[in-house]
């Protein structure tokens, strides 16, 4: 019965021994692939839209690839797959290649001290162009890396109409305040620089001239986005590239006094009027008023100097005719 008693003691623990094994081993398993799926997270690139409203039509999607450490896939071989949501799930109705493009700007950034700062900043951004949505609902961007980067998709919502002045549309005569209107530049601007030649002329005044012209919404020192200002570079990059043969004007979209004083976003009327629901927007308008080109977010210098080139070239081919 003794040595019975013992071998049942011993078996007994025995079992114990190899259960408390067996927990550590599956403890030690899941700590391992947490370890490797919070790995294989933080290598994973989400796509993130650098613009909020997209309509049935045409569209231009400006996109950053992000890993859940704040790091960003620059310059990357990517093929992006577009998806609509469907009743039976997502049907695939396009493939395309994104542009990758580099803005370089040099940006005012405001101290705790209250001093401005100009720091040299760089923006990368990938650009899907003529992207067709054929109807508003719930769409998707899945994005493939030719080296097999881990990414997940961009999943986005495509609306049946949207509230900033459309391609077609007549732009919208408003009279901003000039720098013949003001006492001192910064009434009118955040930059950080004493004249840039982009606030001579109100909207309605450029609109009276029957010419080309570009508008663009942008605060360098007060952006959500952080993408005013190399944006609003750009923008002068592009006057001068075309000497200054049209006219740029440069709004800003929030009411500078109450940034400045209150630390509050409050939009301006001018933003109010153009009816935009961000920043920064930026509108080519041809000679009769009609807005030729939008683009939401990062511009290129290219995508400007294209859009205005063609309205110069047909203009000269009408005269001549």
């Amino acid at each position: 019965r003794f040595e019975s008693s013992t071998a049942h003691h011993f078996i007994h623990k025995r079992i114990n021994v190899f259960m408390k094994l067996l927990v550590l081993i599956l403890l030690f398993s899941v700590i391992l692939c947490s370890c490797a799926s919070a790995i294989e997270d933080n290598l994973r690139y989400s796509g993130i839209l650098a613009a909020s409203e997209f309509i049935p039509g045409k569209n231009r999607v400006p996109f950053g690839l992000v890993s859940m450490n704040g790091d960003f896939l620059e310059n990357a071989d990517v093929v992006v797959k577009i998806a609509k949501l469907e009743d039976e799930g997502w049907k695939v109705t396009d493939e395309k290649k994104p542009e990758w493009h580099v803005i370089k700007g040099i940006t005012p950034h405001k101290h705790p001290d209250g001093e401005v700062h100009l720091h040299l900043d760089f923006q990368g951004i990938y650009i899907l162009k003529d992207v067709h949505f054929d109807s508003a609902g719930i769409w998707s961007l899945n994005f493939s890396i030719a080296d097999g980067t881990p990414t997940e998709e961009a999943v986005f919502r495509v609306k049946e109409t949207g509230s900033a002045p459309k391609v077609g549309e007549a732009a919208i005569p408003i009279r901003n305040l000039t720098i013949s209107q003001v006492d001192n530049f910064n009434e009118i601007s955040s930059r950080a620089v004493l004249q840039d030649g982009m606030h001579e002329y109100s909207v309605a005044d450029a609109l009276e001239l029957s010419e080309p012209f570009v508008v663009f919404f942008a605060s360098p020192q007060f952006c959500i986005t952080a993408l005013c200002g190399p944006v609003t570079d750009t923008l002068e990059a592009a006057k001068k590239a075309l000497d200054d043969r049209v006219i740029f004007i440069h709004i800003e979209p929030w009411n500078l006094a109450v940034a400045r004083n209150e630390g509050k976003l409050v939009k301006s009327e001018a933003m109010e009027q153009w009816r935009l629901p961000s920043e920064p927007w930026t509108f080519i308008v041809d000679h009769q008023g009609v807005i030729t080109d939008r683009f939401e977010g990062i511009v290129t210098e290219n995508d400007i100097l294209d859009s205005v080139n063609r309205l110069l070239d047909s203009n000269t081919n009408k005269t001549a005719n």
